[in-house]
């Protein structure tokens, strides 16, 4: 089937052929598009047949169209019944939710595992670095201590904004510095 070519065109091109009943366009459950075939039932089952023998193999906007001929008897008895496309609220609250404690744990071996094959490749070449430097993993998820930490805040001087970036810049700076000659 075309793309484009849905409910309200399927039902205006075929009821040249006869009447038309009912016309359902198979969609996606996650996005609604169609799958790329349709149902159309007629009144009589002759025009039916006469419009799967005439239809089948058409060339309609650069696509063919495969018409078959179905009695009633094969088409489930629900295949005409539709309802408004809504997005399914299961997967949506399931995609809002997040990841589990079981699931943020396995896919984090995953990612350790990957991490750690690549480095083996690293050192292979020549550069010696620790799975640690890369990842900042906590231990635990545990809740704080139950006892109440306050923070407080001691005030700081208002620094000059090109010396604070100044000071910035060159920390980086040696920071760079430092892991070279570690990773050397």
């Amino acid at each position: 089937m075309p793309h484009g070519f849905c409910e309200k065109e399927l039902r205006a091109y075929f009821s040249q052929f006869g009447k038309v009943l009912n016309v359902k366009v198979s969609r996606s459950t996650k996005n609604g598009h169609a799958k790329g075939y349709a149902f159309v039932k007629f009144k009589y089952a002759a025009v039916a047949k006469t419009v799967a023998e005439t239809c089948h193999n058409y060339l309609f906007f650069n696509k063919l169209l495969k018409c078959q001929y179905r009695p009633l008897e094969e088409v489930h008895p629900r295949t005409f019944v539709s309802y408004p496309w809504k997005p399914d609220l299961k997967r949506k609250r399931q995609h809002n939710n997040g990841k589990s404690e079981g699931k943020l744990r396995t896919s984090l071996k995953v990612y350790t595992k990957k991490q750690e094959g690549k480095l083996k490749k690293l050192k292979e070449i020549g550069l010696d670095i620790k799975l640690s430097d890369i990842l900042d993993v906590p231990k635990s998820r545990e809740s704080p201590s139950k006892t109440p930490q306050t923070k407080t805040k001691t005030p700081q001087k208002k620094e000059n904004n090109s010396a604070s970036k100044t000071k910035e810049t060159t920390k980086k700076v040696v920071k760079r510095k430092q892991t070279l000659s570690t990773k050397k």
